[in-house]
């Protein structure tokens, strides 16, 4: 019999690498981005992905430099919008936290082959070691902190639509934070069952956590004189998406799934065992950013946060439903917690001011 623990372990199943010793074609849509007079030296398989294909090409500029370039190719039903996502959502990130991000460089479709896209990065040679936690809770904490001024009318969503893994996230614009989670969260709910099929016990559950539980943790945020300004966040942190830059050392972060969102949305993974961060990284990074007010719902809003998380993997690993027994597991407890919803704050209150 499988214990919390147990759930909360599951090894991530690891991605498909390519052969390093398939030349990878370049198609003319990907060759008329680099810069001008480029010539191409080598185009090989680099990393893993789950979702696409992936390579560094090394080229030789004019003047004599050589620059290498990273490439993802995706030819998916949704690979343009993946493409599209991430090259939008890291162009954001880079003009806030340059140093952080590789450059993105261009999107768009293969001249030769039609359906099938790509997205085009500057390429950065990273160690196989997780960044120091002190400098990437510094740098996370500065993306959120420099962003805030920047942000849309002072609404939450994005202006173009963003993908965690595969998945869509329904991200239009809002102008409350609690409004984009319950979009979010029925919109990774349905997307989750399409994988694994009905769940009657996450069909009685999900009514209320979005009417009861979200509008509870995540109401009070902007209610009662208290206020959050939406940040951008990377949207997906774990260790798969984090390293150390091998040449400056400094911490990396890549194939995010930005948006404005509430800063804490970007701790959602770092108390789930398996995404190998922990409670050390959330204490530094609240060293840089105070915990939003209240500050007695803070913990309950991190588990609520991670609900995204455990769908998003549900959904993308078919060979099992654990991670839909941790989502509806940590579900249960918030609906059991929270029967009446953000009355109990409204009546709190009233009694404040009895």
């Amino acid at each position: 019999m499988s214990t919390d623990d147990d759930i909360y372990n599951i090894p991530i199943p690891a991605p498909v690498a390519l052969h390093r010793s398939e030349s990878v074609y370049v198609d003319d849509n990907v060759a008329i981005c680099f810069t001008p007079g480029a010539r191409i030296i080598s185009a090989l398989p680099h990393g893993a992905s789950f979702w696409a294909r992936t390579a560094r090409i090394d080229v030789d500029l004019e003047d004599g430099t050589k620059q290498s370039l990273f490439l993802k190719i995706n030819n998916a039903a949704n690979g343009k919008g993946m493409s599209r996502g991430e090259f939008e959502g890291v162009s954001s990130l880079y003009q806030v936290v340059g140093q952080l991000v590789p450059r993105p460089i261009a999107w768009g479709e293969y001249k030769s082959e039609p359906g099938t896209y790509f997205y085009l990065a500057e390429y950065v040679d990273m160690t196989h070691e997780l960044p120091s936690m002190q400098d990437f809770c510094k740098g996370l904490a500065q993306l959120h902190k420099d962003s805030a001024p920047l942000s849309p009318d002072g609404r939450f969503g994005f202006h173009e639509t963003t993908y965690e893994g595969c998945m869509y996230q329904d991200v239009g614009w809002c102008d409350r934070w609690e409004d984009l989670y319950v979009r979010a969260i029925r919109d990774f709910a349905r997307q989750e069952k399409e994988v694994h099929g009905p769940s009657d016990e996450l069909d009685a559950l999900l009514p209320p956590l979005l009417e009861k539980v979200i509008p509870r943790l995540l109401r009070p945020l902007q209610t009662n004189g208290r206020s959050i300004q939406p940040v951008l966040v990377h949207g997906d942190i774990w260790y798969g998406n984090i390293s150390t830059n091998a040449k400056n050392g400094l911490p990396v972060m890549f194939d995010p799934s930005v948006f404005w969102a509430h800063n804490e949305y970007d701790l959602g993974n770092f108390n789930v065992p398996r995404y190998r961060l922990g409670r050390e990284w959330m204490n530094e990074y609240h060293k840089h950013m105070p915990i939003s007010s209240p500050e007695e719902d803070y913990e309950d809003r991190n588990v609520l946060y991670a609900i995204h998380a455990h769908f998003c993997a549900s959904t993308l690993d078919r060979s099992t439903t654990k991670m839909r027994r941790l989502a509806i597991d940590e579900i249960r407890k918030l609906v059991e917690k929270y029967p009446e919803g953000y009355e109990d704050v409204e009546d709190t209150v009233a009694g404040f001011n009895a």
